[in-house]
């Protein structure tokens, strides 16, 4: 059984923005946004820096065979570094680049380039463009032209919406313009926030999944159980099906409060809900068939802890 990590983020150098803050690392896994110093990962990462080398050590430890890297304004364009990171790394992880979208009519020049960089999906932060001023609409009729170039190149789409159903006119607009470009919604379409429902039934769409990264952090206050968490799951699975649905941990910010094996194992020993074949699917399987991954690889088995 292959197994997936379908939400990422690895960086070399944090440089980003939140808003209309500067966001700048500070060392020992802090940043300062603004005025305010956050922990943006475990302290342990001395140097602020999260690269390919550390996820695989995380993901050798819990027995996961592929991480999807994501990306977010918050981090800066990582873009450079993750063409490394493929050459490096080709079966551990699919990168996905990040693009301007603030500037509609550069993008699709831009997507051109990271085209010939080797990446095979895009990110499209939604729910920055939706709090921009003036907003800025995915479904653009500029940034059209580049879901129309990423359906002809096979690449897939991964979206972070605003929470609610602010954005679910919009990427419905763009799924269905263009049938053959896999759309996957992140953070479970925000479950437990108002409205979730409208972001989870646009995977009754034929091209859109949904993937659980930040799922743990949505549901934080409960402990490593997440008994909402894996309710949402299970609501999920009935509303769309298993088929459409991906486990994912957003490493390494929801690191801030679990481990990296918490916020797998919740879903990997829990989640009754599901068949064997369904939590397969769910692990690894289907992110195997939406992101074109090899699932004849070898079995990963967690490594033995010394306090057991």
């Amino acid at each position: 059984m292959i197994l997936v990590d379908a939400h990422m983020h690895i960086w070399d150098r944090i440089d980003g923005r939140l808003g209309g803050d500067r966001v700048l690392p500070t060392g020992n896994g802090k940043t300062r946004i603004g005025d305010a110093e956050v922990l943006m990962m475990p302290p342990g990462f001395t140097d602020s820096r999260v690269p390919a080398e550390t996820a695989l050590a995380y993901f050798d430890d819990a027995g996961v065979h592929v991480g999807v890297v994501v990306q977010e304004y918050m981090d800066g364009s990582q873009n450079e570094y993750l063409v490394d990171v493929m050459r490096l790394h080709p079966d551990r992880f699919f990168c996905h680049a990040l693009l301007d979208f603030y500037n509609p009519a550069g993008c699709l020049a831009e997507y051109a380039r990271v085209k010939e960089m080797g990446f095979r999906g895009v990110k499209v932060p939604a729910g920055h463009l939706c709090a921009a001023d003036p907003r800025v609409r995915i479904d653009d009729p500029e940034i059209m032209h580049v879901y129309a170039a990423m359906d002809a190149d096979g690449m897939v789409l991964s979206v972070d919406l605003a929470e609610g159903d602010a954005q679910v006119e919009e990427l419905s607009n763009i799924a269905r313009a263009h049938p053959g470009l896999s759309v996957v919604l992140g953070h479970f379409a925000m479950a437990n926030r108002p409205a979730w429902m409208e972001q989870l039934r646009l995977c009754k769409l034929p091209n859109v999944y949904v993937e659980s990264g930040g799922i743990c952090w949505l549901f934080r206050d409960e402990g490593i159980e997440f008994a909402g968490a894996q309710e949402a799951i299970r609501v999920a699975r009935d509303e769309v099906g298993a088929d459409k649905i991906m486990w994912g941990s957003d490493l390494p910010r929801t690191m801030v409060d679990f481990t990296y094996r918490q916020l797998l194992d919740f879903a990997r020993y829990g989640c009754d809900i599901f068949t064997a074949d369904e939590k397969a699917a769910f692990l690894g399987g289907n992110a195997a068939r939406v992101y074109g991954l090899d699932v004849n690889v070898p079995p990963r088995e967690p490594l033995p802890l010394i306090t057991a």
